[in-house]
């Protein structure tokens, strides 16, 4: 009888001592991407060859179980340049939040919902050729991390998922005003093989300026193949030169087939227009990926704009480390071969 009391007591003790250190139990996961292009880049008068780090990357993912409905999670992501040997880490998605059944919370530095949507159907994310050289330029951005940030994003419903991000400020240090906040949300319907998205980003650029932009993308994926369309417009806008008020409109089209097991063509189309100007851009950009192994894939691409009066769209920017510089009217090419390891 006593040797069997001690061994109740003995095995009540480890199952506490087996759920305390479940409780104070943190995982923590490393991961990173190496992404290096070499590239001919022709800016409509002069060409020459570059080696690019094309958002490079290293970060560290944590997540605490608080509660069997509570998990704390966090991340510290920063940008690392293996071309030209710089030291500076340039600040990536870096947050804290909480994540439950009710959806998750982020707050810190984190892509928006309507950067996001672009993210879900560009074929050349961090590639020359992207298409962020279109949709973004100057003012007109709804393709970036908000600063000061809350994040909140639903669980599924009925084939529905609600993002909502809120920045405090634009600007560097504290406000007492909220003058510079950004307010930026999404809604994503999935349906069998299609999914639609639409976002809204209002961006208090200052007391004088409030710019606002809608985006509405569409994405069909099939077995080997995939088609998507976006369509943006983006007001408040003022000409640099002329300081009139204008807007912008922008539409892409993107898709990729599978050749074979190891092979994907990639192809894209963007275009732009602004209100009372003649300053139209499109940009076209075609590749093949070569899938060496699950983490390693090589590829190759060709890219040019197309370029009218004084637009100045660039195959360059966006993902990509380096960045032309283009005068007005003139029409950029560019052909890149790069690898991106993961890990």
């Amino acid at each position: 009888m006593k040797n069997k009391a001690v061994y109740i007591i003995a095995s009540t003790f480890i199952v506490m001592s087996s759920s305390a250190l479940a409780a104070d139990k943190v995982d923590v996961d490393f991961y990173g991407k190496i992404h290096v292009s070499t590239d001919y880049l022709y800016d409509g008068h002069d060409g020459g060859f570059n080696v690019s780090s094309n958002s490079s990357r290293i970060g560290v993912k944590a997540s605490h179980v608080i509660s069997p409905e509570l998990e704390l999670i966090g991340q510290i992501e920063r940008g690392v340049d293996v071309s030209e040997g710089s030291s500076t880490m340039k600040a990536r998605s870096t947050y804290v939040g909480l994540r439950g059944d009710w959806g998750t919370v982020r707050v810190g530095y984190y892509s928006s919902p309507t950067m996001s949507m672009m993210s879900a159907i560009d074929e050349f994310r961090d590639r020359i050729g992207e298409g962020r050289n279109i949709v973004r330029q100057d003012a007109a951005n709804m393709d970036r991390r908000l600063k000061s940030g809350v994040h909140y994003q639903s669980p599924a419903w009925q084939g529905f998922t609600l993002a909502v991000h809120y920045g405090t400020t634009e600007t560097e240090g504290t406000t007492v005003d909220n003058k510079n906040d950004v307010f930026n949300t999404s809604l994503t319907y999935n349906t069998g093989s299609w999914t639609f998205i639409g976002g809204y980003q209002n961006d208090n650029k200052n007391p004088q300026q409030t710019v606002e932009g809608s985006r509405f993308a569409v994405i069909k994926a099939g077995d080997g193949w995939r088609i998507a369309a976006v369509a943006q417009h983006v007001s408040g806008l003022t000409d640099a030169v002329a300081a009139t008020p204008t807007s912008m409109n922008a539409w892409g089209v993107t898709g990729r087939y599978q050749l074979s097991d190891k092979y994907w063509l990639r192809g894209q189309v963007f275009g732009r227009s602004y209100k009372n100007s003649a300053d139209d851009s499109l940009l076209a950009t075609v590749g093949v990926d070569r899938v060496i192994t699950p983490r390693l894939t090589w590829y190759l691409l060709g890219s040019s704009t197309q370029n009218s009066g004084n637009a100045i769209a660039n195959v360059t920017g966006g993902g990509y480390g380096d960045s032309m510089v283009v005068l007005a009217g003139d029409d950029p090419i560019a052909i890149s071969t790069g690898v991106v390891f993961s890990f």
